[in-house]
């Protein structure tokens, strides 16, 4: 097999271009950072492989943390409440892996984000496995049951739900992914916000019918080319084009509005953004955790499941709406990428095109379809 082992810059680099490509989701940078350190302090590395690299018989399965907002009476269900685990991820996987009777040789990140394409590689490295270089969304989004292994039918179950707080959940069998989304989001929201899920085993030879390939290397590679302009002042907006030239530029412009709300373990509200030059165009983009649907001038425009990047104007660097990145007159410079094939097909926009956040939102477009 076939192991790139990163470095310490490299899974630096990774967490700056995968914040770009979350689409405003995926996790915490500042927790991904923290993750890193606490890995590469110990004098270990991660390392990934490409899914051509594995036996097709090979097993293995997606681990993630599961969490989002959560209210006030949510905290107080674990208030003075002792932290008695503290890597639920590991323990995910371990429990399942005992529940199967089987060892996974590799773990798979449910998505592409700062901190969730972390975890695969973290929690590879302390169970001496292997992350493959892939993810499977290909962006952030807001649900579990948004996921390629789903458009693969690819069971979400067995799957396992572990907490800071000792408790442990082997779910044998669901009715179905939305289901299983519905098990793990309660329990985060009964966990403080967040728990450790490893789920959908699967062997190689079906992840190569659902994840989606080297966005990992694709990450790292655009996170380098920012990280480098910036340090040499040169013009990020241009780097990122010339790393995704799949890409395109939609909307340059300042932010007028911004909302947020705190519901069902999930962080939601609206991005409103004004043009900076005499077209006075407007950009309304609403989010659930991460970017999902867009509207400009008040017409339906870039949804889900295609990428939509915000970033600052002036760095390259994403931005997302948990932190307080989208204050009143931020500059900032919107790129958009179609999805990949997987989402554009009938069952893939079943499960994550714009209907599935807004019932009577007209037919899904690609993004490169729109006239800007």
């Amino acid at each position: 097999m076939t192991v790139r082992k990163l470095s310490k810059q490299d899974a630096y680099d990774l967490v700056i271009g995968a914040k770009i490509l979350a689409c405003g989701g995926g996790g915490s940078e500042v927790k991904a950072l923290e993750n890193i350190n606490k890995i590469y302090d110990l004098g270990m590395n991660f390392t990934i492989a490409d899914l051509t690299d594995f036996q097709p018989d090979d097993s293995l399965c997606i681990i993630g943390m599961v969490g989002g907002g959560i209210t006030e009476e949510d905290k107080k269900l674990v208030e003075g409440k002792e932290i008695v685990e503290n890597n639920p991820m590991v323990t995910a996987v371990k429990e399942l892996e005992m529940f199967l009777d089987k060892e996974f040789s590799a773990l798979v990140a449910t998505e592409l984000g700062p901190n969730n394409s972390i975890i695969p590689l973290m929690v590879a490295a302390q169970m001496g496995k292997v992350a493959v270089n892939g993810d499977c969304c290909g962006r952030s989004k807001p649900k579990i049951s948004i996921s390629t292994t789903r458009v693969k039918d690819i069971p979400i179950a067995p799957f396992s739900i572990v907490n800071h707080y000792g408790d442990t959940q082997i779910v044998k069998n669901v009715t179905d992914d939305l289901r299983g989304e519905l098990f793990a989001r309660t329990s985060s929201r009964l966990s403080g916000g967040s728990v450790g899920v490893a789920r959908c085993p699967m062997k190689i030879k079906e992840a190569q019918q659902a994840v989606i390939p080297l966005t990992l290397s694709l990450a790292m590679e655009l996170g380098k080319q920012v990280r480098i302009a910036n340090e040499q002042k040169k013009q990020p907006m241009k780097t990122i084009f010339d790393t995704l030239p799949d890409t395109r530029i939609v909307f340059t412009g300042k932010v007028r509005d911004f909302s947020r709300t705190e519901e069902g373990g999930f962080t939601s509200g609206e991005i409103i953004l004004d043009s900076m030059d005499i077209t006075n165009h407007e950009l309304k983009v609403w989010y659930q955790n991460e970017y999902l649907l867009s509207w400009l001038n008040g017409k339906s425009f870039v949804t889900c499941p295609d990428g939509m990047y915000i970033v600052d104007s002036k760095t390259g660097y994403g931005l997302t709406p948990w932190e307080d990145d989208f204050k009143k007159g931020r500059e900032v410079t919107v790129f958009t990428r179609d999805a990949p094939e997987v989402w554009q097909s009938e069952k893939g926009l079943q499960v994550f095109g714009p209907r599935t956040f807004k019932k009577d939102w007209s037919k899904y477009k690609k993004a490169s379809t729109f006239k800007i």
